[in-house]
């Protein structure tokens, strides 16, 4: 069994049965282990055999996920979802406040995974642990965290910018997922978070719907059809630094974007959200 310390850098809204009771889910955790699996380019067949499944005949996971407060006591508190907004607008949440920390356990059964298989799971959970998040708004750097090491890891939390991209290269290396660690450094997590969030295309925004219209919805939807976003932004910290990474999902089979969708995108909101797209653009991300 490996056991990783995760801390999350902002605001955490994760939920169970009830609104009003935030709560850190194995559950969760899986879901996203399964979309960094696919998003990697795993197969159908070895997401089954590694995480379980139930068509074409039932298979248990041979995975186990496992969260523990170690001991500390999570604090929660409302939030704002939309941290570039005021008041109500705001939308806000109750959530884990930053400096919320948990034990997540990893162990396998029913004897194990074989060495291929291994190598693809240990692949997706270090993609996860450096590139993703949790929870709602996590797209939107929502449920950043951080992490070390706690007991029989293999995996250690890089010590330098240099490193977490030189991993991220290894990582993604053959995946339809583009990447891109922007320059900036911010002196708070929120005030990056206030970045990600302050994009195109809310209620108030009739021409950014529009134009996010022509290009397939880049940065996802919510009505008329529920759409996850493409771009993704997690707020990574090394040290006392912290700085915006983002994840283009490339799959075009999955998303219904293209390249072409991605530059429409960088070049509207460096005009439009220059903090964001301007680094974006600067970044190479679009190609």
């Amino acid at each position: 069994m490996s056991t990783y310390r995760i801390e999350f850098t902002t605001p955490l809204f994760s939920r169970g049965a009830f609104e009003d009771q935030p709560e850190i889910r194995p559950a969760s955790i899986r879901g996203q282990l399964h979309w960094w699996f696919r998003a990697l380019g795993g197969s159908y067949d070895d997401e089954k055999a590694i995480f379980g499944g139930v068509h074409g005949g039932a298979a248990a996971s041979k995975v186990v996920v496992r969260v523990a407060q170690n001991g500390s006591q999570a604090k929660c508190d409302e939030f704002r979802t939309l941290p570039h907004k005021q008041g109500g607008q705001a939308s806000p949440k109750k959530g884990f406040a930053p400096g919320t920390t948990c034990d997540l356990s990893v162990l396998t059964r029913h004897g194990g995974l074989d060495g291929k298989l291994k190598a693809e799971f240990d692949r997706t959970l270090e993609a996860w642990l450096l590139l993703g998040t949790l929870g709602l708004r996590g797209t939107r750097g929502a449920g950043s965290f951080c992490w070390e090491s706690v007991r029989d890891a293999a995996l250690h939390y890089p010590t330098s910018f240099v490193q977490y991209e030189d991993r991220r290269n290894r990582l993604l290396n053959g995946s339809a997922l583009r990447f891109a660690l922007l320059k900036k450094a911010y002196t708070s997590t929120e005030d990056a978070r206030r970045v990600v969030s302050d994009t195109l295309g809310g209620r108030d925004d009739r021409q950014g719907q529009g134009d996010l219209k022509v290009l397939n919805h880049p940065l996802g939807r919510v009505f008329d059809g529920r759409k996850t976003s493409p771009l993704r932004f997690r707020i990574t910290v090394v040290g006392r630094e912290y700085r915006i990474a983002a994840v283009w999902d490339g799959r075009e089979k999955v998303t219904g974007n293209t390249p072409d969708h991605l530059s429409g995108l960088v070049k509207l909101l460096a005009q439009r959200k220059p903090e964001l797209g301007k680094q974006l653009a600067e970044s190479g991300l679009a190609g």
